[in-house]
Order: C-alpha cells, then structure tokens, then sequence
C-alpha cells in the first residue's frame, strides 16, 4: 500500500500510469496484511472524481433474493458471529448489474463509514462456464484477476486511497469476486455511485489474456449506516523529534482516520517546489490494543500531508482487514500518544 510518504490523496495518474503502478506491484510479493488471510491487493491512488463515460446500466430487474451483506464481505472480513451481525448491521445489499456479450458484473454489497467504504462485485457468464478454466489462485486465496481500468465515482471531489483485488467467494458456482476498499481526504456523502470497469484480464502487463472484452457501468445508491466513532483530540507528541498535536480521531468497526498537525512547514525540494517532509510524512508508530491484549500494527496505512503556514497538516487512514467491533479495541496509540477507546 502507498504510504502518505507519497502522500496519496495528492497524486494523479493516468490510466496507463495506474496500471503500470499495479503490474509492477502484482509483479512482486506484496508484502504480508496486518493479521488478514488476503494479503496480496493491488494498489491505486485516486485524485478527483472521475467524469464517466459510456454507455450505463442500472439495477436489472431483481435477481430475487439478495445476497446479505455478511455473506459478502465473509472472505473479505470474517465470519465470526459478532462481525457478520455488524456487517449486517452497517452494510447493505445490493443488485445493480451490467452484461456485455454474455458477462455480467453485478455490485453485490456495500459497507462503509464516515471517511471509508468498500464494494464487493460478482463477475459471472450467463451461460454458466466460469469466467477462467484456471484461477490459478495465489497462496492467498487471491486472483491474478485484474480489469484493465475501474473507476469508482461516489460523488467525492478530494482525493482518496485504497486497494483491490480478486477472490473466489464460492469455488463450486461460476462467479468471481472483485472487492474495492476506499479512504477519502473528506468526510463522504450519501449520494449515487457510478462504477465503470473496463476489459476484463488474467496475468500480468503485455502477457495477460483477454478473458472479457467490454465497459461495465453500473449505478446505484451509495448509503450505509455510519458507525464511527469520533474520539477526542489534543494529545501532544512527536514526530521525529519534531512536536506534533493530535486533532481528531475517527475509529468505526470498517477503519480509522487520524489527523493530525506538526509543528514544522514542509520544506522545499532542491528545485525549489514544495515537497514533504520526512519528520512529518514519515507513519508513526500507529497501533490498535485489543481488549485481549494483542495489538494490530497500522504503520502501513496510507494518507497524506499538506502545508498550513508554518505547520504541516497530516492524515493517517485505511480499512481494516477485519471488521473490528468497537467494544474489542481498548485503545489506539501513535507514536507516545494512547488514546482510550473502551472506557472513554
């Protein structure tokens, strides 16, 4: 994952960029998740919302019984009792769906909070032969599945980060699964979502099969029940050497966000434009303590930085790989700051 090292939700790509950043990372061994079973997930950094083009295909007519949105996100998030009831609670269902020349790309369920969401589609023929005769899955369970551009356009205008990736819910039916996790700079809004997903492929840069040729757009409503929980901010402490304050903190059962500011500008690259300092771009020790006693390293989310005057406003983020109930984490903690979760 982009660390906000390369402070992310600053960065544009062009589509050829972007695919060329995601070869080169499929291409190499990801490196392990923070305590998940699916580690290996392409990355992207997204500037803003994409205008999409191309023909569009609302929500068919229902497919009859909706697959609940525990079911979902299970391989994604877990199964245990008390995940499955959250994802129930803070997700919902869904049966917006496309079809070009016998495939058909079907959003299934989506889940999300105050500054992230994530969307779990089907990819299935409706002749009933599987999208690949051979999934060759990764050690992970992953797929080396990948389109050949998506965008996702929830009507945010800022900058966001995040991954996705392949899996096979269900090895015995036809469908595969493609799974989107996204962490916007800016609290997002109920709105519509405007997916557009291109040509779908096995493998790797110029070596990879055609396995679907065709632009899927769907469109549907992007709602969910917010769970976060916002957690006071003020804690001092330091970022290399330098001193930094703790504005705000969100933690929802799907992710977290930290904000907070360094009391140094960000200096200036040798050709004189600006560019990010290490002691405030640099992730801290950022960790989850769970009741249990265990901890969760989140060094590795992403996010970004920005100059205010003479201070530099960072911003730490992502999903979780499971879904955390809020009464298990006991406390976050960055760098010598500890914030209380339970028993706040």
């Amino acid at each position: 994952m982009k660390t906000y090292r390369e402070s992310m939700n600053e960065l544009q790509f062009s589509p050829q960029q972007k695919q060329e950043m995601i070869d080169r990372l499929t291409a190499q061994s990801a490196r392990p998740p923070r305590g998940r079973a699916i580690p290996l997930r392409r990355v992207c950094a997204l500037g803003a919302a994409a205008v999409l083009t191309g023909a569009l295909c609302l929500g068919a007519a229902a497919s009859g019984v909706l697959k609940p949105a525990a079911q979902a996100f299970g391989v994604v998030f877990g199964t245990a009792p008390a995940q499955t009831e959250i994802i129930d609670q803070i997700g919902r269902p869904l049966d917006a769906r496309a079809t070009v020349d016998g495939v058909t790309v079907q959003a299934d369920a989506i889940i999300g909070d105050t500054y992230s969401y994530a969307i779990v589609y089907s990819i299935y023929r409706e002749d009933g032969q599987p999208i690949t005769a051979d999934p060759d899955p990764n050690r992970d369970g992953t797929l080396a599945l990948r389109f050949g551009d998506w965008n996702t356009d929830v009507g945010h205008l800022g900058g966001m980060h995040g991954t996705a990736w392949f899996f096979d819910e269900d090895p015995a039916d036809n469908a595969v699964q493609f799974v989107q996790l996204l962490t916007a700079d800016a609290p997002l809004k109920p709105g519509t979502a405007t997916v557009h997903l291109t040509d779908l492929k096995q493998g790797i840069g110029e070596d990879a099969a055609l396995l679907a040729e065709g632009s899927w757009e769907l469109r549907f409503d992007f709602a969910f029940e917010d769970s976060s929980l916002e957690l006071p901010g003020g804690q001092s402490f330091t970022v290399n050497g330098e001193a930094a304050t703790l504005n705000s903190v969100f933690v929802s059962p799907l992710s977290l966000r930290i904000d907070y500011t360094v009391d140094t500008p960000v200096p200036q690259r040798e050709n004189g434009s600006s560019g990010m300092a290490d002691g405030a771009s640099t992730p801290q020790p950022v960790f989850l303590t769970l009741t249990d006693g265990s901890r969760i390293d989140l060094t590795g989310f992403g996010g970004g930085v920005r100059p205010e005057g003479d201070t530099t406003r960072c911003e730490l983020s992502g999903v979780f790989d499971q879904i955390l109930p809020l009464d298990t984490i006991e406390s976050i903690t960055i760098g010598e700051a500890t914030i209380p979760v339970n028993g706040r």
